[in-house]
Parts: C-alpha cells; structure tokens; sequence
C-alpha cells in the first residue's frame, strides 16, 4: 500500500482532530480499473483538543504540528500544538487601537513563529506568539460587506502575496428576479495586502443555468468552492456541477469549463422568478453542492452532497409545518451523507467516490 505524502485534516464535533492520508493498493480481479488500482482513506493519527465550547477548524501547519481553531461563538482564534495544548488565545475584537473588530472576513492563516494573519473589515492584521500586535494595514476604499462574515468559514488562499477567498455580497442594486443580478454577480475577492485592495472578480459563467434558466435562485445556491493549482483558479460555482478554470492572473480568463460526473447528483433548479421573494435569503436543502475542494498531488478532492432525488425534492417542496419537516428529515436521515469525490486536475480521469470517513464532518483543510 502507498500513501500520498500530503495528509487530509478533518475536524469533528468531538473536537479531535484526523489526520488522514489517500493511499493506493492493487484491487481484485472483479474491482480492477484501467490503472490497476483503488482509492481509499486511510486514518493515520488524532489529535485531540480539549476546549469548553464549538470549534472550526481554520488552518494547520503539519511541518510545525500547529492547529488553528475558531470559536464563533466568543469570537475567540485559538492556537495549539498536536498535543493539544493551547498556545495562545486570541480575543480582539473590540474597537481598540490594535483589534481587528467583530467580523473576520476568512480563516486566520499561521505563519513563521506563531505569528497569526488574518482579514477584517478593519483591513490586514498580523499578531504576534504572544498576541500582540505586529501589523496592520487598514483598507484603502470601503469594503463591501461579505456575505457569511460573521462565521469567519470563508477559506483564504495565497498566491504570490495576493489572497483569494470567496467574495458574495448578497444585496445590492439588483435582486434575484433581475437578469442583471446575475450578470454582474461575482464569486471571489481577492486581497492585496501590500496596498491595501480587496476586488471582487469572477463572474457566473454565461453557459451555467443560474444566467441561462430563467429562474431565481438563491446566494447559497451559488456559493463557490475554489482551490489554486499553479497558476490556475479552479472554481465550482454552488450547485452547478462544473469545473471552471481561470487565469490566476488578471483579467482571470476562463481557459477550460468541464462538467463533473458526480454520482446521483441532483443540481438544484431554482425556482420561477415570479414566485420569488426578492427581499428573502432561503436555503433549498434539496441540493446538491460541492463543499470544499482540495488539490493533493495530481488528484482534486471534493466534498460532495449529491441533493435529493425527484421524489424526496418533491416531499420537500411540499413541506408547510415545523411538523411535517421533522418527519421528512427523520424519514431521509443517513440516505443524502456527503461523500468525497476524486478526479484529476481537469475534473476527469481517476474519477472515483470515497465515503466520508468520519461522522459530524465539519471541515477539511490541506496542506
């Protein structure tokens, strides 16, 4: 058996931390595929860190077995080892000179030394091993309000000193109802903290069904999950199954869109703009989406819920009580579990489906 030398980090609800790792092996005469062999998830260690309250996983440093944990709750950043001792507990957010205020754009990033980076609406802060400040940078024009700020569960990726991240902003001189809402409708920010910038870029694709069905569909739906392979921003726009490419560069042109071969999926379809509320923000639960989406060696790795089949969307549509939603949720519990997909960098080749190996999944990070 072989193991991909980069690890996969899952953060539960248990508050320990698996360290998990892609191994190969050759499969049996009836299981064999073209290349011979099979795909697994393999644990190879936990970590366990004692906290009274809710963690998510922000970021983690293997080479330095530093963890990197937010409590959105208090709005406490907290640090530890793989010991799970805790190194450093981090609470600024109030308006003093030196606090980075109540809303966390993204995650916070770990760097040399225990220093910790992160992006506010107070604009680029790094804090140093002892939490004190050592940086900051404010914005140099206003920042429009990200949706999701609160949760500081945005991914924040580097590139050459600019930082990437999901960028939705749910309100604006458009709605739902309005082509023009999805025309100009932009899927990431990008943050230059050496000037201080934050540029919202990547527009819907005009081929995906949010610009060309016709129907209303919500911020969620369109969410993106985004991940950089050398010089290449590799994007899936909410529901829709596609992988789209871009030029990390600008203008950040389109090079390939691929669609996605993800087992029993079931987009979402959004629903006739008549019947919808511009001024609301809901959630279609009957969805498939893509969660997260992880570069490993030559593979890409997704999370994906692949949404309800046609009968289930239909029970759901109809639903009309907090009653009749706990019986059907109780009567699809465990049928719709969230499962991680493999393929290579273009969305295709070693496409496979791996089970998701832990209950309570809340995250996943790589490095």
């Amino acid at each position: 058996m072989k193991s991909l030398p980069i690890p996969l980090f899952l953060f539960s609800f248990s508050f320990s931390i698996s360290l998990l790792a892609l191994s190969c092996q050759e499969e049996n005469k009836q299981e064999k595929k073209k290349d011979g062999r099979s795909l697994s998830l393999v644990k190879t260690d936990s970590i366990r860190i004692d906290y009274p309250g809710l963690l998510d996983l922000m970021d983690v440093d293997p080479s330095r077995e530093r963890v990197l944990l937010y409590d959105r709750q208090r709005g406490i950043i907290l640090l530890t080892d793989f010991d799970g001792n805790h190194l450093l507990s981090l609470d600024k957010q109030g308006d003093d000179k030196g606090s980075y205020g109540r809303y966390l754009w993204s995650t916070a990033k770990i760097k040399e030394d225990d220093h910790i980076f992160l992006i506010s609406q107070k604009g680029f802060f790094e804090f140093d091993a002892q939490g004190e400040l050592a940086y900051h940078k404010p914005f140099q024009d206003e920042v429009p309000f990200f949706s999701g700020r609160a949760a500081a569960d945005a991914e924040l990726i580097e590139h050459e000193g600019i930082f990437f991240q999901k960028g939705l902003v749910a309100w604006g001189e458009y709605n739902k109802t309005e082509d023009e809402y999805y025309d100009q409708f932009k899927l990431l920010v990008k943050f230059d903290p050496e000037k201080g910038t934050a540029e919202r870029i990547i527009h819907l694709e005009t081929e995906s069904p949010f610009r060309n069905s016709g129907k209303a569909f919500e911020i969620l739906d369109m969410s993106p999950t985004f991940t950089i392979s050398d010089d290449k921003l590799l994007v899936i726009a909410g529901t829709d199954p596609h992988l789209n490419i871009y030029d990390i560069y600008p203008p950040h042109n389109l090079l390939e869109r691929k669609p996605l071969a993800y087992p029993n999926y079931n987009m979402g379809q959004g629903i006739e703009r008549a019947e919808a509320d511009p001024k609301s923000i809901t959630v279609d639960q009957s969805a498939g989406r893509t969660h997260t989406l992880k570069v490993f060696g030559d593979y890409l790795l997704a999370s994906v819920s692949p949404g309800y089949d046609m009968a289930d969307k239909e029970r759901y549509k109809a639903i009309s009580s907090p009653e009749e939603n706990s019986s059907f949720m109780e009567s699809i519990a465990g049928k719709y579990e969230p499962g991680l997909f493999l393929m290579d960098h273009h969305g295709g080749g070693h496409s496979t489906t791996l089970p998701a190996p832990i209950p309570g999944l809340r995250a996943i990070s790589g490095t």
